[in-house]
């Protein structure tokens, strides 16, 4: 069962120009540590906002960041699941390629990746503990 959306990344080719982008263009706080092909953009909304490599995408993907030319720039989406091996198979048993199996993250998130009908990079993920929504978001005026 797919939770809710655990989050949205841009991969982009050059990562320090976006990290300059969202900061000094857009003024929002960015964590990025300079070499790690990952950054993090903070921004109210949205549980996670990251910005991605295509090196460090197609090495957590594919485990060869050579893999470049198979991952995508343009935005990627993160679904939080209750089981990300219940999710693979069915989606496989649908027909549905899986482009990395489940597997655990070094940081302790379980992941799948798969590209989505228009050909993005997506993700499900099992994050026990963190991610979670805490109560219904609404926009304001909705009832």
């Amino acid at each position: 069962m797919i939770r809710h959306i655990a989050g949205i990344a841009e991969i982009v080719d050059d990562i320090e120009a976006a990290v300059r982008f969202y900061r000094d263009v857009l003024g929002l706080y960015v964590e990025h540590e300079e070499g790690s092909g990952y950054g993090l953009i903070h921004v109210s909304g949205i549980l996670h906002f990251g910005l991605w490599s295509r090196e460090a995408a197609a090495k957590a993907t594919f485990g060869d960041e050579s893999a470049i030319s198979r991952i995508p720039l343009g935005f990627s989406v993160g679904f939080e699941v209750d089981s990300v091996a219940a999710i693979s198979r069915d989606m496989e048993s649908k027909g549905w390629v899986i482009a990395q199996y489940p597997k655990k993250e070094p940081w302790g998130q379980q992941t799948s990746r798969f590209f989505s009908a228009s050909g993005a990079l997506c993700e499900i993920s099992e994050t026990p503990g963190v991610r979670r929504i805490a109560e219904d978001i609404r926009a304001a005026g909705e009832s």
